[in-house]
């Protein structure tokens, strides 16, 4: 079983002693990493602090997501950094799975004019380039993680020219759909499974406090996705809302002054 810890730590130092904090709550085996307040080595050193195994950085010049792990660095391997450096593609060797995906990604948020039309055409290059990994290298054992400033029902995710993302497994194992004479492969995304206050720990991974008419707070932006083959793979999803000794929350919701105005998805794969 592999752990993994995605969070977008909102370039805020602070989040540095919570990493370490959660590498112990949670036995995190590979952190994933968006917009990183520190050099990643200073992490490491942090980490190595602990004596439970050597954590590394896995570098890869032009990437938004750092990856740091404690696996062996000769089961890594970056195949693929697309061109705006907000996908990074990861291949990594597990005793159960030789040869493992992992897509890392960071998209733009809506603002400054990001419409959901723009998101939907960015998740579109995003998908196909997966699929292009995925024959190049013959395998669709595939994770796809990271703040996709998207929710599971947002038209990028849930479109067939996007990343085709279902709520269930039944519906996420089916043949690939056809689509104006192409063919597209499905996603399974378990995090549609974590909204609301009726399942343990937070109503998203990201609240928005505004007036607008229509306005739901709680957003699922950060988000875990897996080709069909790997689902039953996934032993545990969840937000967190603290690190074993301090909350992320400030009056119910994650605080960018305390840690993040993001809250952490932590995953485990048996693989």
């Amino acid at each position: 079983m592999i752990s993994f810890l995605f969070w977008n730590l909102a370039d805020n130092e602070a989040t540095v002693p919570a990493l370490v904090r959660l590498a112990v709550t949670y036995t995190v085996d590979v952190f994933l990493l968006a917009e990183c307040p520190v050099n990643t080595g200073v992490l490491v050193d942090r980490l190595n602090e602990l004596r439970r195994g050597a954590y590394q950085a896995h570098e890869q010049i032009g990437h938004k997501v750092r990856v740091v792990s404690r696996l062996p660095a000769e089961h890594w391997e970056a195949l693929f950094n697309n061109v705006a450096g907000d996908m990074t593609v990861w291949q990594f060797r597990t005793k159960s799975v030789p040869f493992l995906l992992l897509a890392v990604v960071h998209l733009p948020a809506k603002s400054g004019g990001v419409r959901e039309s723009d998101q939907h055409s960015w998740a579109q290059s995003l998908a196909g380039e997966i699929v292009d990994i995925e024959e190049e290298y013959r395998s669709c054992d595939t994770v796809l993680v990271g703040d996709l400033n998207m929710n599971p029902f947002d038209p990028g995710m849930v479109s067939v020219t996007g990343f085709h993302g279902h709520m269930t497994k039944d519906l996420a194992r089916r043949a690939d759909r056809r689509h104006r004479g192409k063919t597209h492969r499905r996603f399974y995304n378990p995090m549609w499974g974590l909204f609301g206050d009726r399942t343990p720990g937070p109503a998203g991974t990201y609240y928005w406090d505004s007036s607008v008419p229509s306005n739901h707070h709680w957003h699922i932006l950060d988000q875990v996705l897996l080709r069909p083959s790997l689902m039953n793979r996934l032993l545990h999803l969840q937000i967190l809302d603290g690190d074993g000794d301090r909350t992320f929350l400030k009056n119910g919701a994650p605080s960018k002054d305390l840690f993040s105005d993001h809250l952490p998805i932590l995953f485990q794969l048996d693989v």
